[in-house]
C-alpha cells in the first residue's frame, strides 16, 4: 500500500473516533497497520534484493579470483614445462657435444694409429729393401768369389801341372 492507504487509515481512525463509530476507528488502525506492515514488507523485499546483488557479485568476484588462479596455476605449469624443456634441450645439446668431442678424439687416435701403422709399414719396407739388396749383394760377392776360386783352382791346377 502506498503511503496514501497509511493517511487515509489515520482518517478514517479520527473519523470513527470523531463520530463514535469503533468499526471505522478499527478499519482506519487496521489499514495503517497494513500499510506499515506493507512498507516494511517492501523495505525488507529490496533489502533481500540488495543481499542478493551483494552475494551474486561477490560469488562472480570468487569466480573471478579462481579463474585468476587457475590462469596463474596453467601459466606457472607452461612455465615449468618450458624451463623443463630448456634444460632438457641442454643437456642433450650437452650430451651431443661431448658425444662428437670423443668421436672426434677417437678419429684422431684411429688416424694417429693408421699414421703409425703406415709409418711402420714404410719402414718394414724399406729394411726390407735394404735386406734384398744386401742379399744381393751378398749373391753377387759370392759369385764373384766363386769365380775367384774357380780361377785360383784353375791356377794351382796349371801349377800343379
Amino acid at each position: 500500500m502506498p503511503p496514501k492507504d497509511k493517511l487515509i487509515g489515520k482518517i478514517k481512525e479520527a473519523a470513527g473516533a470523531l463520530v463514535g463509530d469503533p468499526g471505522l476507528e478499527l478499519e482506519g488502525d487496521l489499514q495503517q497497520k497494513k500499510a506499515e506492515a506493507e512498507a516494511e514488507a517492501k523495505r525488507l523485499e529490496e533489502r533481500a534484493e540488495q543481499k542478493a546483488e551483494v552475494t551474486e557479485v561477490e560469488a562472480r568476484q570468487r569466480e573471478i579470483e579462481l579463474e585468476q588462479q587457475r590462469m596463474a596455476t596453467e601459466a606457472a605449469a607452461a612455465e615449468r614445462d618450458a624451463r623443463i624443456e630448456a634444460e632438457r634441450a641442454a643437456e642433450e645439446r650437452k650430451v651431443a657435444a661431448e658425444a662428437a668431442m670423443r668421436e672426434a678424439e677417437a678419429e684422431q687416435r684411429t688416424e694417429a694409429e693408421l699414421a703409425a701403422v703406415r709409418r711402420e709399414e714404410a719402414e718394414a719396407r724399406a729394411a726390407h729393401e735394404r735386406a734384398m739388396q744386401a742379399a744381393r749383394d751378398a749373391e753377387r760377392a759370392a759369385a764373384q768369389a766363386n769365380q775367384t776360386a774357380d780361377v785360383l783352382d784353375g791356377t794351382r791346377q796349371q801349377m800343379e801341372a
